[in-house]
């Protein structure tokens, strides 16, 4: 059977080499590569969390795992991208309005027991009633809360200052209450005069109102850090240079240093100050810290 030697069909095929279709074809060599998208890195990390479910050796919780793991970096990339944000606003907003006129904002728990004022407001707490609900007077009026209901107030709680606390009743007895919320205070006429503060005590005092707040200033070479009589001189050697300090304590700051001032911003209304040098240069003084305001309502 001579029939295979009579076949020349692979010889004669030169079908690859007469088939230049990659040679002729300059699509893929002129299609412009794609630049990385600003979540780059982010999408990076997709596969590593798209295959974490094959790491199991049950099949069963394959699905739910990558499910999981796929919201949590949903939720974690979109909490990193809004948290800086909402974090400067927030301290930014306590930056004075003009040179007379503070604003101080931040988080605040409040405790109060049963027949007594929440310092600085004229709500009271009653007590705990027979149907488990807070009983509280607002401005005379009865209101009956629960965990989780709104306990907000809005008035002047000494002269010069106005105050706006925005909060949620978060556990009662038949003790005491505890609310937790932000708080605003705008002081006006401020006249900075460094000195002695009131005693904070570890207890509620009635006639003494405290709120710690954080804030971040900018300062300019040649103002102040608001609230206080200590200004920015300028970049040095040594580091920042301040004014305004007592005699005999060293001027400079090196990065990370801290920064305090005491002392009275209007009658009745005190300022402890505790900071950190957070950037300067020739220019400007970036520090951020806690600033304790305490109202002297009492007396």
């Amino acid at each position: 059977m001579p029939v295979l030697r009579k076949m020349p069909v692979l010889r004669k095929m030169p079908v690859l080499r007469k088939m230049p279709v990659l040679r002729k074809m300059p699509v893929l060599r002129k299609m412009p590569v794609p630049q990385r998208c600003p979540f780059y890195k982010t999408l990076k990390i997709i596969p590593l969390f798209s295959n974490a479910g094959k790491c199991t050796q049950d099949n069963a919780l394959r699905t739910e795992h990558l499910s999981l793991l796929k919201r949590l970096l949903i939720a974690t990339t979109v909490l990193l991208a809004v948290v800086p944000i909402t974090t400067s606003c927030s301290l930014l907003e306590g930056q004075p309005r003009s040179n007379s006129t503070l604003v101080y904002k931040g988080p605040v728990t409040q405790e109060v027991k049963a027949g007594s004022l929440i310092p600085g407001t004229d709500i009271r707490y009653i007590s705990r009633t027979g149907d488990k609900t807070a009983e509280v007077l607002i401005n005379g009026q009865r209101a009956f809360k629960r965990s989780g209901d709104s306990l907000d107030w809005t008035g002047s709680p000494l002269r010069g200052v106005e105050m706006r606390l925005n909060q949620r009743v978060l556990v009662y007895s038949e003790e005491r209450l505890q609310a937790g919320g932000t708080v605003r205070l705008t002081v006006d006429g401020v006249s900075s005069k460094p000195g002695l503060v009131p005693q904070v005590a570890d207890k509620t005092n009635p006639s003494i109102v405290v709120y710690k707040v954080p804030v971040l200033y900018r300062v300019k070479q040649g103002e102040r850090i608001p609230g206080t009589t200590l200004s920015y001189t300028g970049k040095t050697e040594k580091g920042a240079q301040l004014g305004g300090l007592p005699a005999g304590e060293s001027p400079y700051r090196q990065g990370g240093d801290s920064i305090s001032w005491r002392g009275q911003l209007r009658p009745r209304v005190y300022l402890d100050l505790v900071v950190r040098t957070a950037f300067y240069n020739e220019d400007r003084l970036n520090v951020t810290g806690l600033a304790t305001v305490i109202l002297a309502i009492g007396g």
